[in-house]
């Protein structure tokens, strides 16, 4: 990617990112807070949510001072921006964390866990231009890694942080 793609490139993804935090502080700040615990559940996601905008601002304001104001909006730069492998891997990775949160709770941890550490390798690292036995070899190493993955989360999240799993 050129320089003056990359900058192109980084005002989108500024856009894009800052309607993320935004939309994910304005959305934990609507979290009830739990009277009987004295917890605030949506005060990380909204620390997390300002984190994200603000960096996402630092990002869009630099492409726009690089660039002296003039991006270069167009519709084929903006079709070049959804067509780029990096920004197909940024939506795969929304895509993959959004099924994610939104199966937590339906779906037992564990398995579910399993099941996003298994997708999101083998949506990486699988080549259908490979032979039949790398694309194996890789399959059956995602699913080892999704194991292990999912054994130390729920066991973290059990037994050293104490915390009861949906």
């Amino acid at each position: 990617m050129t320089e003056k793609n990359m900058v192109r490139a980084d005002f989108y993804t500024g856009v894009v990112l800052m309607a993320f935090g935004i939309g994910a502080l304005v959305l934990a700040l609507r979290m009830p807070p739990m009277a009987d615990r004295y917890s605030a559940p949506g005060l990380l996601p909204a620390i997390l949510g300002i984190i994200v905008a603000g960096l996402s601002f630092i990002l869009l304001i630099r492409s726009l001072i690089r660039t002296k104001g003039k991006v270069g909006i167009s519709g084929a730069g903006f079709r070049s921006f959804f067509t780029d492998t990096g920004t197909k891997r940024i939506f795969i990775t929304i895509v993959l964390c959004l099924g994610y949160v939104i199966l937590l709770g339906k779906v037992f941890f564990p398995v579910l866990t399993f099941l996003f550490v298994f997708a999101f390798v083998v949506c990486f690292e699988y080549d259908r231009k490979e032979s039949s036995r790398p694309r194996i070899k890789k399959i059956l190493i995602a699913a080892l890694l999704a194991v292990c993955a999912s054994a130390v989360i729920t066991s973290l999240f059990q037994y050293l942080f104490l915390v009861r799993l949906p």
